[in-house]
């Protein structure tokens, strides 16, 4: 009996985490940070991406003001950086990554052990010769030089590196056009791939949720940001 008593409580304790981190993260997702940025035309265009479930910026990968080839060797893809338009960059957890190919093949103990010990992480850069629109969300944001200097520095942040570069983990990648880093950070409930891409957009002042473990928030925001175009005075009828 005390056996079962302890498992009740277990079960529980589980069950009721699960619905208040839910619905923490609904009404943070109503809560905007950086509520007067605008999402109008500016000197650079990124994206983020969504597959459902996991969020990614996606960059160009050749502009003027940033130069992926510094940070990334083109030599660990099959095809060069100059013949691929943009990067699709994320943040995640090195068990989700490397064990889970496929969202219908995640496993119990490794999602309980990504959202409830502190793991190691790894960042995931793919190649992609024109915008990836087989997603399930993709939305643009407009950025000023400045703004986009700044989210590079912070993606850049997050490569763990040695004195040749960043750590490639070679052929581990999904494909011949994509691969994983080793990456700074923990992995928890709390500092999810998600609230990654969150926190990058609200450091550099683009419209964003307060927090965001999951990617819904991001894309509602952004939503928001788009300025309404200005209501047409109705047409009066000469008599």
């Amino acid at each position: 009996m005390v056996y079962l008593a302890i498992l009740g409580g277990i079960v529980f304790s589980f069950v009721l985490f699960v619905l208040l981190y839910s619905l923490a993260g609904l009404l943070c997702f109503l809560i905007p940070v950086n509520k007067q940025f605008q999402n109008i035309q500016r000197d650079i265009e990124i994206f983020v991406v969504s597959n459902g479930v996991h969020v990614d910026y996606v960059l160009p990968s050749i502009s003027p003001y940033f130069d992926w080839k510094k940070v990334l060797d083109g030599r660990d893809f099959e095809t060069p950086l100059a013949e691929n338009n943009f990067l699709g960059i994320g943040w995640g957890d090195r068990g989700f990554y490397l064990e889970v190919d496929e969202w219908a093949n995640l496993k119990p103990k490794v999602a309980a052990r990504a959202m409830l010990i502190p793991s190691p992480t790894l960042m995931h850069v793919t190649l992609h010769p024109e915008l990836p629109k087989n997603q399930k969300r993709l939305e643009s944001i407009h950025l000023s030089i400045e703004q986009y200097l700044q989210l590079c520095d912070y993606i850049c942040s997050f490569f763990k590196q040695r004195e040749n570069g960043v750590i490639l983990l070679p052929g581990k990648g999904y494909t011949t056009n994509d691969n994983f880093y080793e990456a700074m950070g923990s992995y928890h409930a709390f500092g999810t791939c998600n609230f990654w891409v969150n926190r990058g957009l609200i450091q550099i002042g683009v419209r964003a949720p307060i927090w965001s473990h999951g990617g819904a928030g991001i894309f509602y925001q952004l939503k928001k940001a788009v300025p309404r175009p200005a209501a047409v005075p109705p047409r009066l009828e000469s008599f």
